[in-house]
């Protein structure tokens, strides 16, 4: 978890660190130091003015200062098709209300310092994503040791900011193995720049490769270092265009970061939007928690943080519950009690209870940070006006150009230059020897006043709605039928038996609705997202967990189409790896 920097501020109203007994920033004018040392002393605007993709590194995230101030600076002279990727480290993280106390004094930053503050993450380990499409800007905070965001972090920077702690005060950010970690994720002809002129931090730089050059300082500080890393920068590929396959949940999380990103993308699917499991009337975004795997917990905790802040953006309404439930069995204790102090996620986020709503005599989880949803409205507010294209894709082949070449259902072919499948069992023709199986699942809707009090979750689960409540599922494999069963509707009512007896016998004589749809799960229960061949990628395997993991996934998959640095930490992309499949490359 982010560890705690003793936050105070001083008669002055100048926030410092009790931690390492240091100030934030200059005492005479912090923005006017952070434009001269970073800004101009990584010589922006002039080094993005080629346009394509521009990518800083900054070590010392802090108040954000400097990336409010980097924000404003690139709002204004933004080349033309240009975008921002920020990937930044702190791992004594400051809170909300604090950084809103430090970011206040400069009026002029307002727009871009609100903003900031509206995605303020809270205190955990793990990775931190903002979007801010107003100004083609993307920040991913890392909440971790400095040693660790970097080693997790696969992209190269074209400007690198060094504002941790004085050297003399924090000598463990500067050290030399961090600087040689640093020159590994930096670019050619990228520039650094930092506050410190230390002669054991310039001597690290020069050892790591840096060209080294002492300018004048700011204020009080006599000078200052700029570096140059040798070679020139290279330019930014061209966004291709792009095919996404399948309109559920996944594909809609494409379509939604292609625009982000500034990628052209068509979307296919026969049945329209959320045809499948992703048009059932509720849904649970909820991690899965895994107490002894430290890469699968943070891959599912980045994911929940990031979905419900996306969910939260673009469909507030389809939110209908903030926080479900967990119910303990007879051998859950040890285990939940470990759960609940699990570092990924905040500390309040996830806590024991003494008793689950609704359910008689059983302990269990809180998961604050989970929601239920109504699939369908994000779905549709993900895709956003983007053409459904009705046709489905038969094949596919790389022709000799590079080019990804589909046969469409309706006989014609069409050519694009990557194309991400996304569609379902649909994957299982078209990109076959993943580790794939087909799960049928049907959950029942209930009318009723008789509402329980909040989502819950056992083996089976209930979502509350307005006008009553939908429970289930089956989970039968190598099984497509989508059609509604009256035996899997006994199935789940004695699945609800289990957790909530007298409302399963209630539910037993309400009118209600069955729907089935088809999920696609791996054997080793986790998501495979990737590139399968050149140009081509998956985002399949969600299971029951598509609503959490979708977002980060289809985040990741664009950005690498788009030309942005690698958003996943090393291990997880390693964990998502999908299989090549056979007689597709």
């Amino acid at each position: 978890m982010s560890g705690d920097p003793e936050l105070y501020f001083a008669e002055d109203g100048a926030p410092r660190s009790g931690r390492f007994g240091d100030i934030y920033y200059s005492l005479q004018d912090g923005l006017a130091e952070s434009r001269a040392v970073f800004l101009d002393g990584c010589h922006m605007p002039q080094a993005w003015a080629a346009g394509g993709v521009f990518s800083v590194l900054e070590l010392g995230f802090g108040t954000g200062l400097n990336i409010v101030a980097l924000m404003e600076r690139w709002a204004a002279h933004r080349p033309a098709g240009g975008y921002l990727h920020v990937f930044t480290i702190e791992g004594f993280l400051m809170e909300r209300g604090a950084a809103a106390r430090s970011l206040g004094g400069w009026p002029d930053l307002a727009p871009f310092a609100d903003a900031l503050l509206k995605q303020w993450p809270k205190a955990r380990t793990g990775f931190h994503y903002m979007d801010f499409p107003e100004w083609g800007v993307a920040v991913t905070l890392a909440l971790t040791d400095v040693r660790a965001a970097l080693d997790a972090w696969e992209g190269r920077a074209d400007a690198i900011f060094l504002d941790g702690f004085s050297p003399a005060l924090n000598p463990d950010m500067w050290a030399e193995d961090v600087l040689m970690r640093v020159a590994a994720r930096t670019g050619p002809g990228a520039r650094l720049a930092t506050f410190t002129v230390a002669g054991f931090v310039r001597r690290g730089l020069q050892a790591a490769g840096f060209a080294v050059e002492k300018r004048p300082g700011f204020g009080r500080k006599r000078e200052r270092l700029e570096a140059v890393f040798p070679g020139e920068r290279l330019p930014s590929r061209r966004r291709p265009r792009v095919a996404v396959v399948g309109a559920g949940i996944a594909g809609a999380a494409l379509i939604h970061h292609a625009r982000l990103f500034g990628v052209a993308a068509d979307l296919f699917d026969a049945d329209g939007p959320a045809a499948g499991a992703s048009g059932n009337a509720a849904g649970l975004v909820t991690p899965r928690l895994d107490a002894g795997h430290d890469g699968v917990t943070g891959l599912f905790a980045d994911a929940l943080y990031y979905a419900r802040a996306l969910y939260a953006g673009v469909a507030p309404d389809a939110i209908l519950h903030e926080g479900t439930y967990l119910c303990e069995g007879p051998r859950d204790a040890q285990r939940f009690d470990r759960l609940a102090g699990l570092p990924q996620h905040a500390q309040d986020d996830i806590v024991r209870v003494g008793q689950v709503p609704d359910v008689d005599g059983r302990a269990g989880l809180h998961f604050r940070a989970a929601l239920a949803v109504r699939p369908p409205e994000i779905v549709t507010a993900l895709i956003a006006g983007q053409a459904v294209l009705p046709q489905s894709i038969i094949d596919w082949r790389r022709e000799a150009d590079g080019a990804i070449a589909f046969a469409v259902s309706d006989g014609t072919t069409k050519r694009y230059e990557a194309v991400v499948l996304a569609c379902g069992a649909g994957i299982f023709g078209l990109a076959p020897g993943l580790g794939l199986q087909a799960v049928r699942g049907q959950v029942e809707r209930v009318a009723s006043d008789d509402r329980p009090s909040a989502p819950v979750s056992w083996g089976g689960y209930i979502v509350p709605l307005n006008d009553g409540f939908v429970f289930g599922a089956t989970h039968d494999r190598d099984d497509t039928g989508t059609e509604a069963r009256d035996g899997d509707r006994g199935r789940n009512l004695g699945l609800l038996a289990k957790a909530m007896p007298a409302r399963a016998e209630r539910a037993a004589g309400l009118p209600s609705r069955s729907r089935a749809g088809v999920r696609v799960a791996s054997r080793d229960h986790l998501p495979r997202a990737g590139e399968i061949a050149p140009g081509v990628f998956v985002l399949t395997g969600l299971g029951g967990r598509g609503l959490c993991l979708a977002p980060l996934l289809a985040r990741a998959i664009m950005a690498d189409i788009a030309g942005l640095p690698p958003q996943l930490p090393e291990t997880t992309k390693n964990l998502l790896c999908p299989e090549q499949p056979p007689g597709t490359a």
